[in-house]
Order: C-alpha cells, then sequence, then structure tokens
C-alpha cells in the first residue's frame, strides 16, 4: 500500500508507547491518535471507504469497531454504503449498517453546515438502493429495505422529481422495473410500503428507445399489486363518503 494511504496511515498510532499497538489503537477514548481514524486522503477518502472499495471485511471491522465513521467523509462524493451496495457485498454493508451508516441519501451533505438551504435530490443514481437494483444485487437491495430505506426515493431530504432527466426513473419501483430486475425485488419494495402509483406503466410498454427491457414477471406482480390498490384506494374513498371508518392495517 502506498504511502500516505488512509490504511497505511492509520496503522501507526502517533506520539510514543513503544509501537506495539494494532489497529485497535485507532479510536482508543483519549489516545493520541483518537481523531485520527478518519483523516482523508488527497481523494477525500477515509480508511474505512479504502477498506470497502478495495472488498477488506476485517479491515472495515476493525475500523468501525474502532470508531470510524460509517457513512465516510462528506468530502467524497460516495459513501462505504453506496459502493458496498454496488458491488454486491452484502457481508460489508451489514457491518455498515450494525455501526449505524446512513441508508438514505443525505443529498445535502456538503452544505449541511454551512448553509441552511437543501438541495433537492434529482437523480436516483447517487442512491444504495438504485445502484443495488441496477447490478441486480438483492441481498443487498434487502438489507437496505430492512433498515430504514425510502422505498420510493432512497433520501431523507427534498426531491424535485421535475428535475430528473427525461427517460430517467422516477423512484425505485420504476428503476427496478427499467433495469429488468427479478420479481423478488417487486415483492420487497411492495411489502416495505412503496407508492405504486408513482411508476406510469405506459411509459415502460411504449418506450421507443429499446433501453427498458422489463422482466415480464416482475412487470405482471406489479400490476396486479396497483391493480388491487387502485381498487381498495376506491373502496375506501366510497366507503369513507358513506360515513364509514376505514381501518387501514
Amino acid at each position: 500500500m502506498a504511502e500516505g494511504s488512509p490504511l497505511s496511515g492509520g496503522a501507526a498510532p502517533s506520539g510514543g508507547g513503544g509501537g506495539g499497538e494494532a489497529a485497535g489503537g485507532f479510536g482508543a477514548p483519549g489516545g493520541p491518535a483518537g481523531a485520527e481514524i478518519d483523516l482523508v486522503d488527497v481523494k477525500g477518502q477515509t480508511a474505512l471507504y479504502v477498506a470497502v472499495v478495495n472488498g477488506h471485511l476485517e479491515c472495515a471491522k476493525i475500523l468501525l469497531e474502532a470508531g470510524a465513521d460509517p457513512n465516510g467523509s462528506r468530502h467524497h462524493r460516495s459513501t462505504p454504503v453506496y459502493h458496498a451496495a454496488r458491488v454486491g457485498r452484502a457481508d460489508i454493508l451489514r457491518e455498515l449498517i450494525r455501526y449505524g451508516a446512513d441508508v438514505d441519501v443525505n443529498h445535502h451533505l456538503a452544505s449541511r453546515v454551512s448553509s441552511p438551504s437543501l438541495r433537492p435530490l434529482t437523480t436516483l443514481v447517487v442512491c444504495p438502493l438504485y445502484i443495488s437494483a441496477a447490478y441486480h444485487n438483492l441481498q443487498c437491495f434487502r438489507l437496505l429495505l430492512q433498515a430504514g430505506a425510502n422505498p420510493d426515493f432512497n433520501c431523507c431530504g427534498p426531491i424535485n422529481i421535475q428535475g430528473f432527466s427525461r427517460g430517467s426513473p422516477v423512484c425505485v419501483m420504476d428503476a427496478v422495473l427499467r433495469h429488468g430486475c427479478e420479481a423478488a425485488f417487486i415483492h420487497l419494495l411492495i411489502d416495505f410500503g412503496a407508492n405504486l402509483n408513482l411508476v406510469k406503466v405506459e411509459a415502460l410498454e411504449f418506450d421507443s428507445t429499446g433501453r427498458v427491457k422489463v422482466n415480464p414477471e416482475a412487470l405482471q406482480v406489479f400490476k396486479e399489486a396497483r391493480g388491487e390498490w387502485l381498487w381498495l384506494t376506491v373502496v375506501a374513498l366510497v366507503l369513507s363518503s358513506s360515513g364509514f371508518i376505514i381501518p387501514w392495517h
């Protein structure tokens, strides 16, 4: 590993002490290197991010146990969670989640301290759920939802759908269908409460670019679920207008 990289720089505690400490000395409370575990390199990468990118599960565990920020650095455009979801490393993703990593995108990270204004999300490409679906990483997709990821936009900030690029997915369900994911992805989103009315089915079926290759079984599951959802919504509206109280479960 090149000298000066986060991993090489963090493993050696500063100050005296005989040099007998291992990586566990990174974040020892009150220790000399307690604040150095989240230092970034010239690319804005923390030691944890580099460990995740290189697929080093044990190294990531050591860093997390020593107090490394599971979200990486706000100076870098990607996060440990995003990368783990992209490459399908469910084992690493599970550890990041266990140590409190954010599973929803906080799109205004860079301005959250310096400015009260929030930058709205204008693309799903930066979202862990989107990228895990794009690469068909079902296990990671499930882990993110189980950890509380927003099933519609995977974002905890404002959304600007009008700012999305033309032809791009407008929600996670739309992305799952457009990327030809299997029906299991659809079932998961339904189970975790996705808004089925956000997807325009006609846009999927009559796409003229040929880029949309929807899984027929997944589309059928979606259509059946949305048909049932719309029917229940209509029934609920009719009954409520008649004075009935609907006990939603």
